[in-house]
């Protein structure tokens, strides 16, 4: 019985680019870059400054986790749904991931992108339909 079974998405979706923090004299910035007007709009100015690091984090391959989740989670909260994709996508690329201690973080991270392939795919086909 298919109830409950979601379709599977017959289009490819291409992870967009994860965007690379810049050294400044406060510590990581993305100011300059095209995200950042959207990310101050949408939120909070410590949820900016914890992506940015969490992204420096993300650029130098940081071996936990939370980094590379709560990264995702900022950025699908500021309508980034692909850049969130390219984190999770990175986190289980990551050796880490396959850490035992890790477990259940990798599956939270699985089920996150999986989530967000969906959101994507929804949104690239209502742009094809309309």
């Amino acid at each position: 019985m298919a109830l409950f079974r979601r379709r599977a998405l017959l289009q490819e979706i291409v992870p967009a680019d994860i965007p690379v923090p810049r050294f400044s004299i406060d510590g990581w910035t993305l100011s300059g870059s095209p995200l950042a007007a959207k990310l101050s709009s949408s939120l909070s100015r410590a949820d900016v400054r914890e992506l940015e690091t969490l992204l420096h984090g993300v650029a130098v391959e940081s071996d936990t986790p939370y980094t590379y989740e709560h990264a995702a989670v900022l950025l699908e909260r500021a309508d980034e749904p692909g850049p969130a994709l390219s984190v999770c996508e990175a986190w289980l690329a990551h050796p880490a991931s396959k850490w035992p201690e890790y477990v259940a973080h990798t599956r939270s991270i699985d089920k996150h992108r999986a989530r967000l392939r969906i959101k994507l795919g929804a949104r690239q086909t209502s742009i094809a339909g309309g």
